[in-house]
């Protein structure tokens, strides 16, 4: 879906952004303002790094960031082209942070894209915030169930956890990095940079570095759970194995003694009515006193 926006009073730019760009819509913007078509070659390419680009001779500047889609912790590039005067922003219908906040902040005066974009940011790096504390409630209720009984469901919940931070840590990082390159675009590009706009960015800069700080805390926070896990898995085992192994070696008695008994050859006690219970007693004076040996040596 294809979005224009002419310059008005409020605005000194053109604004054209796309949901979903599709071939036609491509074809039509080429045709229409003129974009070189190498700009557009990526636009449906859900792995592009974040970056930006500046044209050779200066008539672009080609911005590549991430964003977080609807209900998950995966994001996808937002493409962004400063091109003649005018500003582009190529995005998902599954950003509808982004695709909400274009339509509030073209509302509002802009008289530079560049403040125009940075505003659109902010929302997207708080949008990163709240999943990252949404990971870390998560975290917090993992660690407060966690004891010798914990099930296997709580290490299973964990693994996504990890899994979901691993993906927001990438995405957060990499659009710091494109971040602190905004101040690189050099003078020369239609992109000016003034004081408003430093502010704008030291802002969203400041909530990258929150972001980044929290999920790295998180990162640690899972990895010392899962450690945890990991020992309390084990200690279980070991507990399950030292069960088995007592009760197989009291159980190894009875079959001693009535093996010995029913051999034919003499042994005391084998004569007699009482001698199957004579047997029984001697069995279990022989296992009582296994057991009372295997609890002075601690293995019990």
């Amino acid at each position: 879906m294809l979005n224009s926006y002419s310059a008005d009073q409020k605005h000194k730019f053109d604004l054209t952004y796309v949901q979903d760009c599709s071939e036609s819509e491509k074809q039509q913007i080429i045709d229409k303002f003129g974009v070189p078509a190498p700009l557009l070659e990526y636009e449906d390419d859900k792995d592009e790094p974040a970056r930006i680009e500046i044209g050779t001779e200066n008539n672009y500047v080609l911005m590549v960031f991430w964003a977080p889609i609807k209900g998950s912790s995966h994001s996808e590039p937002v493409s962004v082209i400063f091109y003649d005067h005018k500003l582009f922003i190529f995005t998902s219908s599954e950003m509808e942070v982004i695709n909400e906040t274009i339509e509030s902040l073209w509302q509002q005066s802009y008289e530079k894209r560049m403040a125009f974009l940075l505003d659109l940011i902010l929302p997207i790096v708080r949008k990163y915030i709240g999943r990252v504390s949404k990971l870390e409630y998560q975290a917090d209720q993992i660690q407060s169930h966690l004891s010798a009984r914990s099930k296997m469901k709580h290490l299973d919940d964990l693994t996504l956890i990890n899994q979901d931070a691993v993906y927001l840590r990438s995405a957060i990082q990499e659009n710091a990095s494109c971040f602190e390159e905004i101040k690189s675009i050099p003078q020369g590009t239609d992109v000016p940079f003034d004081k408003k706009c430093n502010r704008k960015l030291h802002n969203v800069q400041l909530e990258t570095n929150q972001a980044d700080r929290m999920i790295g805390l998180i990162s640690e926070s899972v990895e010392q759970l899962s450690d945890t896990f990991d020992r309390l898995i084990n200690n279980n085992l070991n507990e399950i194995m030292r069960f088995l192994t007592i009760w197989s070696l009291l159980l190894a008695v009875p079959p001693i003694v009535s093996g010995f008994y029913g051999m034919n050859m003499h042994l005391p006690l084998a004569n007699g009515s009482l001698a199957w219970l004579a047997s029984l007693v001697l069995t279990g004076i022989l296992m009582l006193a296994l057991l009372i040996y295997l609890h002075n040596h601690h293995s019990v």
